[in-house]
């Protein structure tokens, strides 16, 4: 019973931290566009295509836009309905649609890849996104079929987590400690929450980037893993909630959170993917000597 309990607790996490990505993503996107756009009109790159067709860029650049809002929209209500094919798929006589997850990966890693492009393709921003791009395609291998192969997956799943963490982890501890250029939203957020001046701001994110490092590495320690885990479920919820506790107004509609409750709920992977991992080395030694049985939703 513990067993199955355990596992069934582990995936509802994947469930619960992918659903919430997917909506946050896509009302981000249907209500508050996407940088995927900025992608589309990347005149460098598209000229040369146009070209081919006989289309001058200035054509493009005026039409283009009467297709390209409502695609983006689309896709912003696509994500928003995938949401639920994290808990149907988890059904064992639904575990074929965690296919369709794919599409909704794709869409995440070119929202990323239109963000890194849009940052003059700084290594630290696709490494913030790690964590976006990968929860899914985690919760993909975790429903696969077979009980044969359960533990193989646990194990895969936990390596690609783990690594995942640790570059999102990196790729913020660039930015605070001020390898690339800190971006205003960390200093706006930092001086509105403490009491620091810009100043004072600049040296804690500085800080803390050194600490993001700190911990990275103590990541890969066993006698130090947990600890390191514990640090990332706080400091990982204390960015995501940041948002909320700066942005908030009680004299705008809706407290001034639209769309910075969506901004900090897509970041909940941050802490719940480490929660998640911690999990793991809280698992029973028996549990992890044993091939669990298929879970089996919903019977």
């Amino acid at each position: 019973m513990k067993g199955r309990f355990f596992d069934r607790f582990n995936l509802g996490v994947l469930q619960f931290l992918v659903s919430l990505l997917l909506l946050s993503r896509g009302w981000l996107t249907w209500r508050w566009d996407s940088p995927i756009r900025d992608l589309i009109w990347e005149e460098k790159w598209w000229s040369p295509v146009l070209a081919k067709f006989d289309v001058t860029w200035s054509h493009f650049a005026r039409t283009s836009d009467s297709w390209i809002t409502p695609s983006l929209e689309r896709m912003g209500i696509f994500l928003m309905v995938s949401a639920l094919i994290p808990w149907l798929a988890g059904f064992s006589r639904l575990r074929w649609m965690r296919w369709l997850l794919v599409p909704a990966i794709l869409i995440l890693v070119l929202d990323a890849f239109s963000r890194w492009v849009g940052r003059d393709m700084q290594a630290g921003m696709l490494m913030e996104y790690a964590l976006r791009m990968v929860a899914p395609i985690a919760l993909l291998i975790y429903l696969g079929r077979g009980s044969a192969l359960r533990v193989i997956r646990e194990r895969i799943v936990i390596g690609i987590l783990l690594i995942a963490t640790a570059v999102t982890f990196t790729g913020h501890g660039l930015y605070a400690m001020g390898h690339y250029s800190v971006p205003l939203d960390f200093r706006v957020m930092t001086t509105g929450i403490l009491p620091v001046t810009e100043a004072g701001s600049l040296l804690f994110l500085k800080i803390v980037g050194w600490l993001d490092f700190v911990v990275v590495a103590l990541l890969f320690i066993p006698v130090t893993q947990r600890a390191a885990l514990i640090y990332m479920i706080c400091w990982g919820g204390a960015t995501s909630l940041a948002r909320v506790l700066t942005y908030y107004e009680p004299n705008l509609p809706w407290n001034g959170m639209d769309p910075w409750l969506a901004e900090a709920l897509v970041r909940t992977s941050h802490c719940l993917v480490p929660f998640w991992l911690l999990l793991q080395l809280r698992k029973p030694k028996k549990l992890n000597a044993e091939s669990p049985p298929e879970v089996e939703e919903g019977e």
